[in-house]
């Protein structure tokens, strides 16, 4: 059992102007308020300068919204610069002066990662709403500027895009983005129009075998989530999922503290100490790999992903 948190997923905010087809945010748009932001001095009061200094990572990345959009958005994200490493996942529209700021200042341990599905023609079928007219303005500013931060661009490959890999990945060579990830899609349902693509040159591997037991990213103290409304739950996948179970009350930012987070965490242990009762959720995204001999990945890691180092 973990003694201390390794790192933290948290959601700034449910605005987005995205539709993509497939996210929460879309599918189940009556559950969202577009307009909910994480409070920021809650967020900075909660996690203390003597806390930041622990931290492994913090993880900007919502479940219903992009976190770039918080209207505090710099001001939170800067508090986090002391930590060993900072991330921010968004689909990378914003005004060209809002990036400015963000490459002058982010130090050179955070990362950027811009999820980019496609080029002019293709990204907007899946994010549906994008502007390719602000994601080359991110483009040519990055071509220019000096930074230190580390830049990713994150592929999802879909049947429309597909023929576009090579092309999108010279494009973030030439510019000096950092690193090209493709990733395939998860299932999708059968009423989303867009397709999904599967390259076994790309996404090879054998498909798993699982025993019926879990290794939980939470009991390590990985991936705790805080929600827009400043709730926690163990996972973002908890939250998406389970987040109205009888079996767990979030505690929430506002009043209380990291030791009041982990004594409520503890409290929830017996929960995955038995895989035939552990909630549904656990099973899909944490249940162990037979004959794993690097690490016990779950079903959304790395399986479905490669970097390419640029």
């Amino acid at each position: 059992m973990f003694k201390n948190y390794i790192g933290w997923h948290l959601e700034l905010t449910q605005r987005c102007p995205l539709a993509c087809p497939a996210c929460d945010r879309t599918m189940f748009y009556e559950t969202v308020n577009p307009k909910l932001d994480i409070n920021t001095d809650h967020v900075k009061k909660f996690f203390t300068s003597q806390h930041l200094q622990t931290l492994q990572y913090m993880q900007l990345q919502g479940n219903l919204g992009d976190p770039i959009y918080h209207p505090n958005f710099h001001e939170i994200a800067e508090h986090f610069f002391p930590v060993n490493y900072l991330n921010v996942t968004t689909n990378g529209m914003h005004k060209i002066e809002f990036w400015q700021r963000v490459l002058e200042t982010w130090p050179s341990s955070s990362e950027i990662t811009l999820s980019i599905d496609g080029l002019e023609d293709t990204n907007h079928m899946y994010r549906i709403n994008s502007k390719w007219y602000q994601i080359q303005e991110l483009f040519d500013l990055i071509a220019k500027q000096k930074h230190k931060c580390l830049i990713e661009w994150k592929y999802i490959v879909f049947e429309h895009n597909h023929h576009q890999v090579e092309q999108a990945e010279k494009i973030a060579n030439k510019i000096g983005i950092n690193k090209f990830r493709i990733q395939k899609t998860r299932p999708l349902d059968t009423n989303i129009k867009v397709k999904e693509y599967h390259n076994p040159d790309w996404f090879s591997y054998v498909t798993p075998e699982y025993d019926n037991s879990l290794v939980p990213f939470c009991l390590t103290g990985d991936m705790h989530y805080i929600d827009a409304h400043g709730d926690y739950y163990p996972c973002c996948w908890w939250e998406g999922q389970n987040k109205n179970s009888k079996q767990y009350s979030p505690l929430n930012i506002a009043n209380n503290t990291i030791a009041d987070f982990y004594k409520h965490f503890v409290g929830t242990k017996s929960l995955f100490a038995d895989y035939e009762t552990a909630p549904c959720v656990c099973k899909k995204f944490c249940r162990k790999i037979k004959n794993n001999n690097k690490e016990n990945l779950a079903v959304n890691t790395q399986l479905n992903r490669k970097v390419i180092n640029l």
